[in-house]
């Protein structure tokens, strides 16, 4: 590893204390490694919890201002939900208008068009609006990349490493969260098709009770249907449908 010279922070000389930068720096990378692999979970939650606080702070100051200490937990309370909806919208919109951002400065760039590059804005941030999902998945794991790259360097590696810790951390977090947004919609519509509200409902749905009777005629064609337990329905091998 190479030694680096004074690292600031907040203007504060970092180097003085080597221990102190290398926990930072430690803390930079597992911080980073959090966002590039489960950026996407905590991001809502997170954004939803300082929501819900500041709104709930500002609830209960105009409650209690207006009539009292009840009415300020009661407005605490409504303000506290209707903060944390709005903190998640304003993440979304947010991560919307950075894509829109970044997707006109390149194309005006590259075209040296104004209109185009504005279009090319436009596009961007509807496409962000509609695969929000996605979109956050690929902005946390940039963000958690770039973290991980300045942990590794503050840690002394050589740029080599650091980019390679930097983009490996871009490109393996994102498919990580692409996949698993995957799996989640995947879950959802077989919950769907099962009648089932959530993934979570399918997995701790109780096994199916017996059927009453081990089998019975199609109505269609009248040939003995077959119990699928799985499903809890019967099964038609002849006109292969459920009953």
């Amino acid at each position: 590893m190479n030694g680096l010279g004074p690292q600031e922070l907040f203007g504060y000389d970092l180097g003085e204390s080597s221990d102190l930068l290398a926990l930072i720096a430690l803390l930079l990378v597992v911080v980073g490694l959090f966002l590039a692999f489960v950026g996407r979970r905590a991001w809502r939650h997170v954004m939803s919890f300082i929501g819900a606080v500041i709104g709930g702070l500002l609830g209960f100051a105009v409650g209690t201002a207006i009539g009292g200490l009840l009415i300020g937990f009661i407005v605490s309370a409504l303000a506290a939900i209707v903060g944390s909806a709005l903190f998640i919208f304003l993440a979304n919109l947010a991560i919307a208008l950075t894509a829109a951002t970044l997707a006109f400065i390149v194309a005006g760039a590259l075209t040296g068009s104004t209109i185009i590059g504005l279009v090319a804005g436009l596009i961007a941030f509807v496409v962000t609006i509609v695969f929000i999902e996605g979109a956050i998945g690929v902005v946390t794991a940039a963000v958690g990349g770039l973290l991980v790259g300045i942990g590794v360097m503050w840690l002394g590696f050589e740029m080599l490493v650091v980019v390679v810790a930097m983009l490996g951390s871009m490109i393996l977090g994102g498919a990580f969260q692409m996949f698993a947004l995957k799996e989640e919609a995947e879950l959802r519509e077989k919950a769907r098709r099962l009648g089932s509200d959530s993934p979570l409902a399918m997995k701790a749905a109780a096994p199916p009770a017996p059927p009453p009777v081990p089998g019975r005629p199609c109505a269609r064609c009248g040939a003995q249907m077959t119990y699928i337990p799985e499903y809890n329905r019967y099964f038609c091998q002849k006109c292969g449908v459920y009953d």
